[in-house]
């Protein structure tokens, strides 16, 4: 009960500083708050559900140990999405060096509730950097200034990949019709 009116009562910023401070339930408060965005980020660029596992793991004890180094409170979510977006790519580029068969990948399973199946389905044939911006900008609801501070992309660059995945997602929704 304490932790669901603690969650509601203080703004982020606050609850950065309170973590600094070594509050550990302020910053397990912060965690609680993005875990669903941690997990479809990662499920964005990996697909084997331990490696999801691992790399939201690393990103929170990293984010732990390095808080101080924050500067700005209120971009704790942006911060603590750019260390997992990192560890992710980390854990694919050490995978993806490794042979594996296709065949272990197939029981995996995707455990969000999307509504639409089809623009879920749509969505995981676009390429992983389209994917990512997809997820960050429609799912997460992140503006394209913090999309570009968390991925170091310029704005435009993002603007111009959304447009691109929306005409290649168009092109796809309008074929399956």
């Amino acid at each position: 009960m304490e932790l669901t009116l603690f969650q509601n009562d203080i703004s982020v910023s606050a609850k950065v500083k309170l973590a600094k401070k070594g509050d550990k339930e302020a910053f397990q408060s912060l965690i609680w708050e993005n875990k669903d965005s941690m997990y479809r980020i990662a499920k964005t660029i990996l697909t084997v559900e331990a490696d999801i596992e691992d790399a939201i793991s690393e990103a929170v004890l990293k984010a732990y140990i390095n808080l101080q180094t924050l500067k700005n409170n209120k971009y704790f979510k942006t911060w603590l999405f750019r260390i997992l977006i990192n560890e992710c790519n980390t854990i694919h580029r050490k995978k993806s060096k490794e042979i594996i068969d296709p065949n272990v990948l197939k029981g995996t399973t995707f455990n969000e509730n999307f509504q639409n199946f089809e623009v879920k389905d749509a969505v995981n044939t676009l390429d992983d950097s389209l994917k990512t911006l997809v997820v960050l900008y429609y799912y997460e609801d992140l503006t394209i200034r913090e999309i570009s501070s968390l991925m170091d992309i310029p704005e435009g660059t993002i603007k111009t990949r959304l447009s691109k995945a929306r005409h290649k997602l168009y092109q796809l929704l309008k074929e399956e019709k």
